[in-house]
């Protein structure tokens, strides 16, 4: 598709960072025509932002790039924490359930590369040393005026993605409140070559008398570095090597040496954030509309993952397949997120740089202790890898199935019934508003494995016929459901049925996508005891869910998204 594409004006996206990037790669894949703008005359050429954690590579592959990142990236499979020399936390991310169990460590140079090496393949071309300098709301558009290396261009867009970073112009041309305050603390920040003992396929946070450090690896000897320092003893504005050098090998392990500087900064951090995401035609995602400590290394992370948020539910509105108010979700959702980071990040940070010898030692023990409970670790894992991130409380998901009075308790001899059983498994199942948990299936033919996420991978919805424990009559409601949802909404829902068996009914009179769960792997994933539904939306969260699987009360929530 052309950069001007083929319906109309294109979405204009501000900023061409990794959130810009993601916004402009998945808007062009949803099939929507963009434009993206930045007033930098390059890329950046440091590492800046590192970690890509497991949802955001699951985004990556959703998007068709993951495997250039993980050419790129080194995988770092665990967290260790060290007071005085002495490990007192080691976390490892092997239980994580999903495809992707560690963090992936790639230089920000390199994701923005990459990610527009990927914008390119739809034709599109990053605009660089183009400013957004003036802009005004109207009517079903915003006209903007941009200003380049050949002067000034006045031009209109239908709508406005502002991905332009902690000082966003565009949330000062609306003069949006950034409410917030910054820490005390500066922090240093160096991508250098380190000789030590460590491993490198792990990150570590040290703790000594001095202050904090952590430690990035991302390959061939080279590890970002942060710590903080007393801003009284170095000139913020002029980094040396030997003071990075002086703080960094009083904090690391024994004979520890840096050298090769690509890349050294003193910063200062802030934690702020704007009220609201969605004003009119204009949405805020990243830094424009959040910053706060990059303890935890969920800052470029959010970004991604607001503008995947965002980016299919422009896409249904620019196709006209739903109305305008979808988009009023995208605050509901990511607003939420990113303020559980902000605050999340923000404990951390004050928790991590206690200067108090007796508080220090009531933190060790404390996390000592915390973090040897499988719950608590359970916990940090997926916190930190944001699989835990969900929408519940969404205006835009919701889940129907019988009350407890209208299940039969009983079975023969007065045992527990099958359908009470099944009731039970089914609230055990993934809740609207979910990430949709992965799960292995087999091709019809049962020759071949495929994973759930590459069965649905693409820019529809995806509707989950569970037939849990199948039934003739069953069979008929599936195929009146699927070929009625595929009459309907064909365009934007594929259907899948998922087979509790290891071949295809033969009752089954359905010629769309079969998938067969033969030990029951994604049927119990999904807490699919009996017949039941699960509709996924294109950012692999559950949208809507249903036992028993009830073509009316499905209708009656797609009417909410989609228009006829």
């Amino acid at each position: 598709m052309s950069e001007k594409g083929k319906n109309g004006k294109p979405v204009l996206v501000v900023g061409a960072g990794p959130v810009g990037l993601t916004m402009a790669c998945e808007l062009a894949r949803h099939g929507v025509p963009v434009r993206v703008i930045d007033k930098a005359p390059e890329r950046t050429q440091f590492s800046k932002a590192l970690g890509i954690h497991s949802r955001t590579v699951e985004i990556l592959e959703s998007m068709g790039v993951v495997e250039k990142f993980l050419a790129e990236g080194r995988n770092a499979y665990g967290t260790n924490v060290y007071y005085n020399g002495k490990r007192i936390v080691h976390i490892v991310f092997d239980e994580l359930v999903c495809p992707f169990p560690f963090v992936l460590m790639v230089p920000q140079s390199e994701t923005e590369r990459l990610l527009e090496d990927h914008l390119s393949s739809f034709g599109v071309k990053v605009e660089r040393g183009v400013e957004l300098v003036a802009l005004e709301q109207k009517e079903g558009e915003v006209n903007v005026t941009l200003r380049g290396a050949s002067g000034s261009e006045e031009t209109s867009t239908p709508w406005l993605s502002a991905c332009d970073g902690s000082h966003s112009t565009i949330r000062h041309i609306l003069d949006l409140s950034f409410d917030g305050a910054p820490y005390e603390e500066l922090f240093g920040s160096a991508d250098v070559k380190v000789e030590c003992d460590l491993p490198d396929d792990e990150v570590h946070v040290l703790f000594n008398e001095s202050g904090l450090m952590a430690m990035f690896p991302f390959g061939d000897s080279r590890w970002r570095l942060v710590f903080d320092v007393d801003a009284d003893s170095v000139d913020e504005k002029n980094p040396q090597l030997e003071e990075f050098r002086k703080n960094i090998e009083s904090r690391g392990p024994s004979g520890m040496k840096i050298s090769d500087p690509r890349w050294l900064a003193w910063f200062r951090i802030h934690r702020r954030s704007v009220n609201e995401y969605r004003h009119g035609r204009i949405f805020l995602s990243g830094d424009a509309a959040h910053i706060h400590s990059p303890v935890g290394g969920q800052g470029m992370n959010t970004g991604i993952q607001d503008a995947y948020n965002l980016a299919w539910k422009l896409a249904l509105v620019h196709a006209g397949a739903a109305d305008e108010t979808l988009l009023d979700s995208y605050h509901s959702e990511r607003h939420p997120v990113g303020q559980a980071v902000l605050h999340g990040t923000d404990l951390a940070t004050k928790v991590a740089t206690i200067r108090n010898p007796i508080a220090q030692q009531v933190r060790n023990k404390l996390i000592g202790y915390l973090t040897s409970l499988e719950v608590i670790q359970a916990r940090i894992m997926r916190q930190g890898s944001m699989l835990a991130v969900n929408y519940r409380e969404s205006p835009i998901v919701g889940e129907h199935r019988d009350g407890l009075s209208q299940v039969k308790l009983f079975g023969a001899g007065g045992s527990e019934s099958p359908d009470l059983t099944a009731w039970f498994d089914f609230g055990k199942g993934p809740s609207a508003g979910d990430r949709a948990p992965d799960a292995t299936l087999l091709t019809p033919d049962g020759n071949d494995t495929v994973r759930l996420f590459e069965a649905v991978r693409g820019t529809r919805h995806s509707l989950l016929l569970f037939d849990g424990k199948p039934t003739e009559g069953g069979y008929k409601n599936f195929e009146e459901l699927a070929k009625s949802i595929r009459d309907q909404y064909g365009q934007f829902i594929n259907v899948h049925v998922i087979v509790a068996g290891s071949e295809k009914p033969k009752g089954l009179d359905w010629d769309g996508p079969v998938w067969l769960d033969p030990d029951l792997a994604a049927h119990q994933v999904y807490g699919a005891g009996s017949e039941c539904l699960y509709l996924l939306r294109p950012d692999t969260y559950v949208g809507f869910r249903s036992q028993p699987a009830d073509l009316g009360v499905l209708q009656g929530f797609l009417s909410r998204i989609f228009v006829r």
